[in-house]
């Protein structure tokens, strides 16, 4: 209304004045309101475990976000690993998840839409993993952010249904599987071989991010993506045994992990209420049961999914309390985010998007969730 209300104005200016009179040209300020607003912050999609780019439900959530109100001219991405669509399947399965990573660092770098200020002008971008995506996408921003990214840094990390402190079970084919598919592949592979030899743990996705608290210390000495991207050492402390304090670190905690995911706006972890394919569930939160947990039995998940046994508060877990990544800074100042989706792995009813899109856009600085970081 204003801007028509100064153009009525200027005409009615025009017409009463002689025609040897020029109005002068606009003033910077009125230059600077006919400017068009900035584009949203782009939206970076990183999908689960057997999906592919190139999927229709993919697909069909980029449009979806592209017509919502708010992100109108925003540009959403979904990360492509493979070739094509089928390579891009396989490679959920198999390959290496650190040479994803770097992948896809590269592939956002030379986006001119997230890395040319004139174009992406917030310097920022919001990302979105789902399921194992969540993990791969958490990866890219402690390795890559700012300058691996052409200068660009991540605001918001939205996971849901992630395994950010790994998964004790491998997730389940889905019913009628072929058995030359992807999956029935993979575990067919880990039958094989042990999931913690080199073989697996170069070679198999999910084998990069199985930590079982059984076997901690095979974890903790072959493996190489999830130890990494959680700051592990050999050596550390663990809830499960008990503790091993006074061991010596074999090297130093990467601080730049820390710096880069503390610098988040907010990190938004959603697990499922009738979660199954997460073993144990509380991966998703970014912690695990409590060893004391009574109240259910400890995974693998009893029949009844909705039963969990109670996860361990961060305060008791060592990666917060020592805060490895960054962690606890996020959440000392209010921007770690918990939040659930009522339904099994994946099952993403309207409700749940509603909540997950709340964190994009000009709203995303706050979710409608608390006041905006300083």
């Amino acid at each position: 209304m204003r801007l028509q209300s100064a153009c009525a104005v200027t005409a009615a200016l025009s017409s009463a004045l002689p025609a040897s009179f020029a109005l002068p040209a606009l003033s910077p300020p009125y230059q600077l309101f006919l400017r068009p607003s900035a584009p949203p912050v782009p939206i970076v999609i990183w999908h689960g475990l057997g999906d592919r780019y190139d999927a229709p439900g993919l697909q069909s959530l980029k449009a979806d976000l592209e017509a919502t109100e708010g992100l109108e001219g925003v540009f959403v991405h979904i990360v492509e690993v493979g070739a094509d669509g089928p390579a891009d399947q396989k490679a959920t399965f198999f390959g290496s998840a650190d040479t994803h990573v770097a992948q896809i660092c590269a592939q956002l770098a030379s986006l001119p839409e997230i890395t040319d200020p004139s174009l992406n002008p917030s310097r920022m971008f919001d990302g979105l993993g789902f399921s194992q995506g969540g993990q791969l996408l958490r990866a890219v921003i402690e390795r890559c952010n700012g300058e691996g990214l052409g200068g660009v840094k991540a605001r918001n990390l939205v996971t849901v249904g992630s395994q950010h402190m790994g998964i004790s079970a491998l997730p389940p084919c889905p019913p009628g599987s072929s058995p030359f598919s992807p999956c029935r592949l993979m575990h067919l592979s880990l039958v094989r071989s042990s999931i913690y030899s080199p073989w697996a743990q170069q070679n198999i996705i999910p084998a990069q991010y199985f930590r079982d608290p059984e076997r901690i210390d095979e974890y903790l000495a072959a493996n190489e993506f999830l130890k990494d991207i959680n700051n592990e050492r050999e050596g550390d402390r663990q809830v499960e045994q008990g503790g091993r304090d006074g061991v010596v670190e074999a090297k130093p905690r990467n601080q730049t992990y820390k710096e880069n995911l503390s610098s988040l706006n907010r990190f938004v972890m959603f697990r499922f209420s009738l979660e199954q394919t997460v073993v144990p569930p509380h991966s998703s939160h970014f912690t695990v049961p409590s060893p004391s947990a009574s109240n259910c039995p400890r995974p693998p998940l009893p029949i009844d999914p909705s039963c969990y046994p109670t996860p361990l508060p961060y305060s008791d877990l060592p990666l917060y309390a020592e805060d490895y990544i960054g962690l606890r800074k996020l959440n000392k100042r209010g921007a770690v985010v918990l939040n659930v989706c009522e339904g099994p792995h994946m099952d993403i009813d309207e409700e749940c998007w509603r909540k997950i899109t709340r964190w994009f856009g000009e709203r995303g600085w706050k979710g409608e969730e608390g006041e905006a970081l300083a």
